[in-house]
């Protein structure tokens, strides 16, 4: 009975833990730009990287699969047609494979127009964040 105690409070542990380091990065992104005139992308990510990529809504297969490392070999059958609409992919890299990726909705904020391609590091991967009046936030990025 005590062991199954301790292993039911283990098990709670674990569960707070991962729902509290469990947020995306699009949620930290869209938080972060809730709050604040700017924010670095470095700092929302709970890894390590050297590159980034920003896919627009609309951007195809041939388009994700030709900029990222040919190394990733899941990135025909994860996005078989594109990136949607609806969101923005971000895929991270660090020393030529992919690390990460996901979706970030329109609605967390939007980082450039659609057929756009953002192509980062960790010391440029910063943005000002402006409102919209009649959408969600968007993302500048800093000139170098």
């Amino acid at each position: 009975m005590r062991w199954t105690s301790y292993f039911v409070g283990l098990m709670a542990l674990a569960a707070l833990a991962s729902c509290s380091m469990g947020s995306s990065v699009s949620d930290r992104v869209a938080a972060e730009a809730a709050k604040s005139k700017s924010f670095e992308l470095k700092k929302l990510t709970s890894f390590e990287w050297n590159q980034a990529f920003v896919f627009s809504p609309y951007s195809l297969r041939e388009q994700v699969c030709g900029a990222l490392p040919a190394t990733w070999a899941q990135c025909a059958s994860t996005y078989p047609t594109g990136v949607g609409e609806g969101s923005y992919l971000l895929a991270f890299v660090r020393d030529g494979m992919v690390i990460h990726h996901e979706l970030h909705p329109r609605g967390n904020g939007e980082f450039c127009a659609s057929g756009c391609l953002l192509q980062l590091t960790p010391q440029d991967a910063k943005f000002i964040v402006s409102s919209s009046v009649s959408g969600p936030k968007r993302f500048s990025k800093v000139a170098p």
